[in-house]
């Protein structure tokens, strides 16, 4: 399912975060196996989306964030902040509210 700009999304409770030098771990917290494959480091910017997926803002609101917050084209930061949340969506660690 593509992304809507206009979804609001939220951190899934079935995650347990934590930043360890200056990354983030995410870790699913259900007991399926298959959910072990879905472990992920964040990097500065990975860090960044996941701190504004707050259960308040859409995807809209997060990407133009991000935009002013960082060097680069528009269109690029759009594109790679919709694959990384199609990937931690994907991953049931976010949800669409």
């Amino acid at each position: 399912m593509s992304m809507d700009r206009n979804n609001i999304l939220k951190r899934s409770d079935n995650v347990i975060f934590r930043k360890i030098e200056g990354e983030y771990v995410l870790v699913p917290t259900t007991k399926s196996s298959e959910d072990t494959e879905f472990i992920f480091n964040l990097n500065e910017v990975g860090g960044d989306v996941w701190e504004k997926i707050d259960g308040r803002k859409t995807l809209h609101d997060i990407i133009t964030e991000l935009i002013s917050e960082y060097d680069g084209e528009s269109e690029n930061i759009e594109k790679q902040v919709v694959e990384f949340i199609n990937g931690i969506k994907e991953a049931r660690l976010v949800e669409i509210v």
